[in-house]
């Protein structure tokens, strides 16, 4: 099927979350295939991988929709535990973000984060953090092998004025960063980053949470 999106001609929100969701946990391989007359072609395909049929129903594919009045289509990989991908191939809306600046291939060591007006990076964030975000040491924040986005994130909670922990390491002659935001901050982060995800806003809150029944039980 042929799919011919809506492309929006300036930044906004939405763009920037689905940009930084992307970043996380898409894909924009670099794909070929050999037609029935034996010539190789390329393929335009968009992949976004999720554990939460929720967030994939009243998230991704709302803002997926909103941005491109197209649909993706969803095929759960029956693991242990369900994986949602949502893989669209349209040459149009590939060559879209590619101009935008999303990395395309292998992007684990080379993702860079898109050049976008600053008013909508904390969009970008929130969903970088929606779907790489997680606890890491006694915070919350994420581990990357790209040293682009660690420095985004560096960056941005270093604005944010969060009281953060940058903890680099190298594997295999490859630098590595782990930024994570400080428990005691993390009232800051649901204040400062539009984040969507429940099961992340759930962890910070229940977080939080402890955090005022430790101070009241001291």
């Amino acid at each position: 099927m042929l799919y011919h999106p809506n492309l929006p001609k300036l930044w906004n929100e939405d763009l920037a979350y689905f940009c930084g969701l992307i970043l996380g946990d898409g894909s924009l391989p670099k794909a070929y295939s050999k037609r029935p007359n034996g010539k190789i072609q390329k393929r335009y395909i968009i992949h976004f991988f999720c554990n939460s049929d929720e967030f994939v129903k009243d998230i991704y594919i709302p803002i997926f929709k909103k941005l491109f009045e197209i649909n993706p289509r969803i095929i759960i990989l029956k693991k242990k535990h369900p994986l949602y991908v949502c893989t669209i191939e349209s040459k149009e809306l590939y060559l879209f973000l590619e101009r935008r600046g999303i990395t395309t291939g292998k992007k684990a060591k080379i993702a860079k984060i898109p050049k976008l007006p600053s008013k909508y990076q904390l969009s970008l964030l929130a969903g970088l953090l929606d779907t790489d975000g997680g606890k890491k040491g006694n915070g919350f924040g994420l581990s990357t092998a790209s040293n682009n986005l660690g420095l985004f994130c560096e960056e941005m909670f270093k604005k944010l004025n969060f009281s953060y922990h940058s903890c680099p390491w190298y594997y295999n002659n490859h630098k590595y960063h782990q930024i994570y935001v400080h428990k005691k901050d993390f009232p800051k982060i649901l204040k400062s980053i539009p984040l969507k995800h429940k099961d992340k806003i759930n962890f910070i809150n229940a977080s939080v949470a402890q955090l005022v029944e430790h101070h009241i039980g001291t």
